[in-house]
């Protein structure tokens, strides 16, 4: 289990343990903070035979159909886009009955915010009235996306949050390159999404990105040119540039450069939504976007 969620899973396994756990539970969290990690291993407590001091064995049968991702009772739903009522109507089946393993039975929906109103409303009954031992566990990132009667169906948890200092040392067991402690700031909610990242990083690497800004503010070079060289890691570049105003936000204490920098951030959704347009020209948009950053000089200094 990753550490930051410790205390919180060690409480819904003894509320397994006491057979007090909700049927319906919804988690959420920031991208990257590890939520499938979680229900995973919740999923395994729930589903194990042998479990010790409140965390699955690991060596029971249900354990080794877990491990090699073949447990009967264990069904996942997800999808990169929406999730369609006959995906949710297939997992409802694979629900009802006894379980094959006879112990609990499980269904995880994965993005449960990217759920159809069709396929939000064919889950509704099953909420309600739920097949013996069942246990429906579903994750998000915007709560807000999900439908009332969904969640006020389901008991609902904010998953905690590690500080940097837990998400470096999380991060250098699994990464052995060097960590920029204020790339690492910028993702201290999400080690996940950290991880990913530095394992993207290639030649264009948060360490260019931050000397083209440092280049900006000198005068070293213009909007234009760094324009111009960052077209080819476009996407990149405005991601980062939304991480670095909104940290830039947090640690000002200025009003007018909090207004600017929440202004400079919507226009970066702005450019990130038109970068998925055919036929744009990424440099141009990234120019505006370099632009409105290099206003920051004038109210508050990197």
């Amino acid at each position: 289990m990753l550490p930051w969620f410790d205390q919180i899973f060690l409480q819904l396994s003894a509320r397994i343990e006491q057979r007090k756990l909700h049927h319906a539970m919804l988690f959420q969290g920031p991208a990257g903070l590890g939520k499938s990690q979680f229900v995973m291993g919740l999923a395994q407590r729930l589903l194990c035979s042998e479990p010790q001091t409140n965390m699955a064995c690991g060596v029971c049968q249900s354990c080794r159909l877990n491990a090699s991702g073949t447990h009967p009772d264990l069904h996942q739903v997800e999808s990169d886009k929406q999730i369609g009522v006959d995906a949710i109507r297939e997992s409802i089946k694979k629900l009802v009955g006894s379980a094959h393993m006879s112990g609990a039975k499980v269904l995880i929906i994965h993005h449960a915010d990217t759920m159809t109103e069709s396929s939000a409303n064919a889950l509704l009954k099953t909420l309600e009235e739920p097949t013996d031992s069942t246990f429906l566990l579903l994750t998000t990132s915007r709560p807000e996306r999900i439908l009332p009667t969904i969640k006020s169906r389901c008991e609902k948890h904010t998953l905690p949050m590690p500080d940097l200092a837990t998400c470096i040392k999380w991060v250098e067991n699994q990464y052995k390159g060097e960590i920029d402690p204020n790339f690492a700031r910028l993702f201290s909610a999400r080690p996940l999404a950290l991880l990913e990242e530095l394992q993207q990083e290639q030649k264009f690497t948060f360490a260019v990105f931050k000397q083209g800004l440092m280049d900006l503010k000198t005068g070293s070079k213009n909007a234009a040119q760094l324009g111009t060289e960052w077209q080819e890691f476009a996407d990149k570049v405005i991601k980062w540039s939304q991480y670095w105003l909104r940290e830039q936000a947090t640690l000002s204490s200025n009003k007018a450069s909090v207004d600017l920098l929440f202004r400079i951030n919507k226009q970066a959704s702005i450019v990130a939504n038109q970068m998925s347009n055919p036929g744009i020209n990424r440099a141009l948009q990234l120019v505006t976007l370099l632009n409105g950053i290099a206003q920051v000089n004038k109210v508050n200094s990197f």
